[in-house]
C-alpha cells in the first residue's frame, strides 16, 4: 500500500512539474521545443519550392493598427506593412543552395510622403532556416528571435536621402532603399506596447519581379478577406490548412497550401 501511495504521488508531481511550460516538441517532428521568446514558422506550397522564380514572403504587420497586411499592397505603397522575412536566390541564381533570407522594414520617408524599405541585417543567431525541412522539398521553415522585428527607426538612425522616391511601383525592388549612415541597427531592446503584442502576419508569394502570384488567402494574388492574428504574449501553436475553392495560380510550386505557426512568449 505505501509503495502504492508513494507512485500515486510521484505521479501527481510530475503532472504538475509539467504544467506552465512547453513539455513536448515543437520545432521539429521528432521533438524539441523553441525557447522563449521565439517564434517558428512552416510554410507549405503545392509543388516544390523555387528560389529562382519565386520570391516567398512572411509578411508582419507589428504596429499595433489592428490591420491585416494584403498581398497588392507589395507593390502598391506597402500599407499595414511593418516588417516581412524574404526568401529568394540572388538574381541569376539557380537552386537552393543560392537561397538567402533577407529582412525588410517597412518605414515613412519624411522627405516623400511615402513608404520605402530599407534591409537591415540579420545578427547572428537571431534566425535559423531550412529549404527542406520536411525533406520533401516543398516546406519552409523558419525559427527567429522576436526581437528581430522590433528595429529602430530609420529614420531616426539617419535620415534618408532627400533624392529618395518612395517605393511604390508595380515591382518593388526588396533592399533598395537607401540604408541609414550611421551603420548596422540592432534589435531595439525595449519591450513593445500591449497593442504591438498583437501581430497581423500574411504569407505570399511573388515571381521573380516582385509581383504578388499567391497568398494565404483564398482569392490568392489578389486576396483581401484573409486575417490571422497572433497574440506574441501567450503560447501559439496554429496549424492551418488551405480551404478547397481558392483560386490556384498556374505554377505549383507558387500555390500556398497551409502552414503551421507556434510562439513562445
Amino acid at each position: 500500500m505505501n509503495r502504492r501511495l508513494g507512485l500515486a504521488v510521484l505521479v501527481i508531481a510530475m503532472v504538475v512539474a509539467a504544467c506552465g511550460r512547453q513539455v513536448t516538441g515543437l520545432n521539429s517532428p521528432n521533438g524539441g521545443s523553441i525557447p522563449s521568446g521565439t517564434m517558428l514558422i512552416r510554410v507549405n506550397v503545392a509543388g516544390t519550392l523555387d528560389f529562382t522564380n519565386f520570391k516567398y514572403l512572411i509578411v508582419f504587420n507589428t504596429s499595433g493598427s489592428g490591420a491585416e497586411p494584403y498581398p497588392q499592397a507589395y507593390v502598391n505603397g506597402y500599407q499595414n506593412y511593418s516588417y516581412a522575412l524574404l526568401f529568394a536566390g540572388p538574381t541569376g541564381s539557380v537552386g537552393v543552395t543560392n537561397a538567402v533570407p533577407q529582412l525588410l522594414q517597412f518605414y515613412l520617408n519624411p522627405a516623400t510622403s511615402g513608404l520605402q524599405e530599407y534591409s537591415p541585417p540579420i545578427p547572428v543567431q537571431s534566425l535559423q532556416w531550412s529549404a527542406n525541412a520536411n525533406g520533401t522539398g516543398n516546406q519552409l521553415q523558419v525559427e527567429f528571435v522576436r526581437l528581430l522585428l522590433n528595429q529602430p527607426s530609420v529614420v531616426a538612425t539617419a535620415a534618408p536621402a532627400a533624392s529618395a522616391s518612395p517605393v511604390a511601383s508595380p515591382s518593388p525592388s526588396p533592399g533598395s532603399s537607401a540604408p541609414p549612415a550611421s551603420g548596422s541597427p540592432t534589435p531595439f531592446p525595449l519591450n513593445t506596447s500591449a497593442a504591438q503584442q498583437s501581430w497581423y502576419i500574411n504569407f505570399i508569394v511573388t515571381d521573380s519581379s516582385g509581383v504578388p502570384v499567391d497568398s494565404m488567402g483564398t482569392g490568392g494574388a489578389t486576396d483581401t478577406s484573409y486575417s490571422l492574428l497572433v497574440n506574441t504574449a501567450q503560447v501559439q501553436n496554429i496549424n492551418y490548412t488551405k480551404p478547397t475553392g481558392a483560386v490556384i495560380p498556374s505554377n505549383p510550386n507558387s500555390q500556398l497550401t497551409g502552414f503551421t505557426l507556434i510562439n513562445q512568449p
